[in-house]
């Protein structure tokens, strides 16, 4: 989802493409604090008589409340569905696309009912609240700051919770540990590390950057292209190195983090770059009448 957010921040409505990434990085920081405060274990631990899809399970890894998989996609396919003008059968289609998400999650057997309906509603309600958060910051120019450190703030309490928090150790037939508490933690760090990494790259966009998603629509496609791209070599390459360097969970928090901001910010500099390029070699030539050129 993350590349489909960026395709939207980048090149087709800016302001759409912030809001799906505002609810979709900060749902993942509100998920985090209630998995690691429930510390629920998933369904066939509870209850041996659900048995899983095996093919599912790889990915059913920690806690399960509440539903990650349910909060992303009321995240992005609810974000989308909100939009005040969207056709009507558009925003059905992509509620449904929603339920059928988290139902997946129940016939998967990886979920329970509560997880995916207390994941859903937590994540319609935080749809409401961001919006008008930008609603108000639109009014409010100068408060960003605010919303920035607020949100810093509240990644940073993650962190310090999920370092400093207890967690249960219980162990199965075989003396393996349920849920790894480390784990649990690195995950929680992953997730305020895209939080970080979207609210301080929002604001230096907002304040610094200021790009625009205007274009051609080859512009917008190769805009894309070299963007996702340099995306990539910074996932594949450069932002491992912080996990490489550095042990523990800070590793992974700064790997996320650097993802997340170049999505926010540095893409959208790099854009500026691309932008003033195109204008530069398309400039009409001063020197020739229009017939000549």
């Amino acid at each position: 989802m993350t590349l489909l957010v960026a395709a939207m921040y980048w090149c087709v409505d800016k302001r759409e493409g912030l809001y799906l990434m505002l609810t979709f990085y900060f749902n993942r920081v509100i998920n985090a604090f209630i998995k690691i405060t429930a510390c629920v274990y998933r369904p066939w631990i509870l209850d041996s008589r659900i048995t899983p899809v095996p093919g599912a399970m790889a990915d059913a890894t920690g806690y399960s409340f509440p539903s990650g998989h349910s909060a992303n996609a009321t995240s992005f396919f609810g974000g989308l569905a909100v939009k005040k003008g969207r056709n009507i059968a558009i925003k059905v289609i992509l509620i449904v696309l929603v339920l059928l998400i988290g139902f997946s999650r129940n016939y998967l057997g990886v979920h329970t009912p509560q997880d995916v309906i207390v994941s859903i509603v937590v994540a319609a309600a935080l749809l409401f609240v961001f919006k008008l958060l930008l609603d108000w910051v639109d009014k409010h120019p100068n408060a960003d700051w605010i919303v920035m450190l607020s949100g810093v703030a509240l990644c940073l309490i993650l962190v310090a919770y999920a370092l400093l928090k207890s967690y249960p150790v219980d162990y199965d037939a075989a003396g393996k540990v349920i849920v790894d508490p480390s784990k649990m933690s690195v995950d929680a760090f992953k997730n305020a590390g895209m939080g970080m990494g979207f609210i301080i790259g929002w604001f230096l966009e907002r304040r610094f950057i200021k790009f625009s998603v205007e274009g051609k629509w080859y512009i917008r496609i190769i805009r894309y292209a070299v963007c996702i791209g340099v995306y990539f070599l910074l996932k594949d390459y450069a932002a491992p190195l912080f996990s490489q360097f550095i042990e523990g969970g800070i590793g992974k928090t700064l790997e996320q983090f650097t993802d997340i901001l170049y999505i926010t910010a540095g893409a959208p500099l790099l854009i500026n770059l691309m932008n003033f390029i195109v204008k530069k070699f398309t400039k009409p030539d001063p020197t020739k009448t229009p017939a000549q050129a």
